[in-house]
């Protein structure tokens, strides 16, 4: 059975999104990422366009959320 993945935050842009999967695989947390624009040579911040949703494993969602605020000092994720 695959395992469900869920939103635990969003960033601005690919390469902060890079990082932060980064960071969580080397805690242990597989990590994905969503946006809705498609590849592109122009990267697009206009109206949130550059927004990446971070989802990880259901079950690891509260460990991830500790691992953020490493990740993320003084923000909330």
């Amino acid at each position: 059975m695959d395992e469900r993945f869920v939103p635990l935050t969003a960033v601005w842009g690919e390469v902060e999104a890079e990082l932060l999967i980064g960071f969580l695989e080397g805690e242990g947390i597989p990590a994905r990422k969503r946006t809705q624009v498609p590849p592109s040579v122009y990267p697009l911040t206009v109206d949130g366009l550059a927004e990446v949703e971070i989802l990880v494993p259901e079950r690891l969602l509260p460990r991830a959320r500790e691992v953020l605020r490493a990740f993320k000092p003084g923000r909330d994720g």
